[in-house]
């Protein structure tokens, strides 16, 4: 298994923020979905904050860990982005050391 850190840019007009919400569109469900189809897994992913409905990102770091990935991380970027929709773009997808948690890992934030 390998940990990934991702920096995630967005324009947040048309979901309902971050955080998965039965029924409504977000940042987060977005994210899984397209590492569902890239990877045939359930990834769980871990925003670094939630962002409210509307609110727009330019680097939110998000980390997921995935089972069996083979490939470099910058194609990992690649795939996501072939399945995200255009208004979600992964900007850099690096390996993270294992245990890297985009909440507890943050140093800052800055709005």
């Amino acid at each position: 298994m390998r940990t990934f850190k991702l920096t995630v840019a967005y324009d947040g007009t048309d979901f309902a923020g971050w955080q998965v919400q039965p029924g409504r569109p977000t940042i987060q469900s977005a994210l899984q979905s397209a590492l569902a189809a890239v990877t045939k897994a359930e990834v769980p992913v871990v925003g670094s904050g939630r962002t409210d409905a509307g609110v727009h990102a330019i680097a939110q770091v998000a980390s997921c860990v995935i089972p069996g990935w083979r490939a470099t991380s910058g194609e990992l970027a690649l795939a996501l982005n072939s399945k995200l929709p255009n208004t979600i773009s992964v900007v850099e997808a690096v390996d993270a050391a294992d245990g890297f948690h985009a909440i507890r890992d943050a140093t800052g934030k800055r709005y």
